[in-house]
């Protein structure tokens, strides 16, 4: 019963949050805001986003992780609505950067109340991309008006089945709250990590308004979208049982073939299959890295906390990097991802374990 509770919690809230994703871009295009402008309002997101998960992560290991994960659902779902509000650009950038601290406090928590007696990371983790897709999907078919309040009703809902379904689970570690361990048993992952998803950031900074700009409409930037988190679903349960480093190398390989495919797209319809392997690529990384880190560090929450920051941290260097690579076109913004990943991948061969 725990377990499909935090199944459901994991999609409903992904739902969310992805609906926010897909379409703050294109509503800061609409207020008058410009690639770069693009670029640091995901920034400013993600860097509030990194501290919560960083703080919030490492404290789900010393109290009630319920508690973090309601906390963080509860305070998502404020900063959802809080978005009705945002009627110029500089609304919108205040709006996010409390967003990020709002949903930087659950996940890890989340990860680490799930993997607690059960080890099936795989469907967990293809749970939140299905809740991605239907999100994606949701705000391509939706009109502009309804995004926000969709989204706080669907974050209210993944409140009410934590607060109901899941029960108290308190984590007690011995050792100081500010311990360097976890990161040190696992730079080399992070590390690689982040190079790649540096590079993966600076094109979803831009993505919505890159399918738009290659002849889609509203309704297929939404289902163009949901591809990745549809196909993340399939492969996450298919890769359940693959070995982590295999997982990792597969990723990144991937990833770095996925970016130079988007380089050379033309046309939107040619963007479907790249979303397909796109959804490999990120499968096998993702799982793998999260796999390995559960199994090397009894910090499950921790782990997964810097885990998590990695992420924002990516995003924030791939926002910046994006107001830079930005200014000369898509393809660049395309294969100077694809360099960052095989900058990563080298790191992983020469480090990882």
């Amino acid at each position: 019963m725990q377990s499909a509770c935090a199944y459901l919690v994991q999609a409903l809230s992904s739902a969310g949050v992805m609906m926010a994703v897909v379409y703050v871009p294109l509503l800061a295009q609409r207020l008058g805001a410009n690639g770069s402008q693009i670029g640091l309002l995901v920034a400013a997101y993600q860097a509030m986003m990194l501290l919560s998960n960083m703080l919030f992560g490492r404290w789900a290991d010393f109290t009630d992780r319920k508690r973090v994960v309601v906390l963080g659902l509860l305070l998502s779902a404020l900063a959802l609505s809080a978005h009705l509000l945002a009627t110029g650009l500089l609304r919108l950038f205040v709006v996010r950067a409390v967003a990020g601290i709002a949903m930087g406090i659950y996940p890890a928590a989340l990860v680490a109340y799930f993997f607690h007696g059960n080890d099936q990371l795989g469907r967990f983790s293809g749970f939140g991309a299905l809740g991605w897709g239907v999100g994606a999907a949701l705000t391509g078919a939706m009109a502009a008006g309804w995004v926000f309040p969709v989204a706080t009703v669907t974050m209210l809902a993944a409140l009410a089945v934590a607060a109901t379904g899941l029960k108290p689970q308190h984590a007690s570690l011995r050792q100081p709250f500010f311990d360097s361990r976890v990161l040190r048993r696992n730079w080399a992952l992070y590390l690689s990590f982040y190079l790649r998803h540096t590079g993966a950031h600076s094109i979803w900074a831009i993505f919505p308004v890159f399918i738009k700009d290659r002849g889609a409409s509203m309704l297929w930037v939404g289902l163009i979208y949901s591809l990745n988190p549809f196909g993340q679903f399939v492969f996450m349960n298919v890769l359940e049982k693959a070995r982590a480093k295999r997982l990792i190398w597969a990723g990144l390989i991937l990833s770095m073939a996925t970016f130079v495919a988007f380089a050379l797209a033309q046309d939107y319809r040619q963007l479907i299959p790249i979303q397909v392997v796109l959804a490999l690529s990120w499968s096998c990384l993702y799982l793998g890295s999260l796999k390995q880190l559960m199994e090397k560090n009894p910090e499950h929450s921790t782990a997964a906390g810097m885990f998590q920051s990695v992420f924002s941290l990516a995003a924030v260097s791939g926002g910046l990097l994006t107001g830079v690579t930005g200014r000369y076109g898509y393809p660049v913004v395309m294969l100077a991802a694809a360099g960052l990943t095989l900058v990563g991948t080298v790191v992983f061969a020469i480090a990882g374990e």
